[in-house]
Parts: C-alpha cells; structure tokens; sequence
C-alpha cells in the first residue's frame, strides 16, 4: 500500500460514486472522456479513458460478491494535478486486495496487467475510514507505455 497524497497542488478533479453493475466500466469510460475533456489534460486521454474502464470492471468482478439484488457502490475520482499528473483512483467496499503484485503482473487475470501496461503506475490503499480500498493509476503526460 502505498500513501493517497498526490505529489503537487490539484489543478482538476471529479468524483462520482457508481452501482456496481454491468454497465458501470462503459460509464466510467464515457464520464472520464468528458471530464478530461473538460479538465484539457494534456495525456494520453484515450489510455486514460480505457484505465477508468478497466480499473472501474475489475471492482465490479472482484469487490462485489452480493447477490444480484445487494449491489454495492462503488467510486471514480480523477485528479489532474500542476505538474499535468493524472491520478484515477476507483474505490469498492473491500478493505483488502490480496496478492496484489501478482494481479499487476498478469498472474490473475488482465485488468491491471493492462493497465500497467499502458504506462500506469499503480498502487492500492485504505479508503479514509478503513471501510475500503482505492486502486490508484498515476499517468504522466510524457510517458509512453512499453
């Protein structure tokens, strides 16, 4: 776990909490497209866009083990700081995320894996009060994915 602090003064940023849902991944991606938008963050908004997407299904599959009828909520934050570093941030209700490293490393599944591998660096740390965790993605304007 890492510490939620950005590193320089917040320019830009937006919150929405979301259902758990099928849908929710698509309007991840459709709210962070006009956000960034909004916010002119001079990145890669494409990669961006798709991160959200796949940051926002992997809490879908992973962090919301009710049955159909008890979905639980989750949330999208996206941050542009002075230095044009975009946090996207995608909290769920489960205070724990085990083996982590090998999720990001493609030994459970792809989500992360692709997120790192559009130029992500990635984290995860305990939501204020404990309740729950955010995955973060941290991009930066200049770099390009491997």
């Amino acid at each position: 776990m890492l510490s939620p602090l950005a590193a320089a003064a917040v320019t830009y940023e937006w919150f929405r909490k979301f259902e758990a849902q099928p849908n929710t991944p698509q309007l991840a991606r459709l709210h962070g497209r006009t956000r960034l938008t909004m916010a002119r963050w001079p990145g890669n908004q494409e990669a961006a866009v798709v991160v959200a997407g796949l940051l926002t299904a992997n809490a879908v599959v992973h962090a919301n083990p009710g049955p159909l009828g008890d979905r639980r909520c989750l949330s999208l934050r996206l941050t542009v700081t002075e230095d044009d570093e975009l946090l996207i941030d995608v909290s769920d209700p489960l205070p724990q995320f085990p083996d982590f490293a090998a999720a990001v490393a493609g030994e459970r599944g792809r989500g992360l894996w692709q997120v790192a591998r559009l130029g992500c660096d990635l984290s995860w740390f305990l939501t204020g009060d404990g309740d729950g965790k955010v995955v973060r993605a941290r991009m930066t304007v200049g770099r390009v994915p491997a």
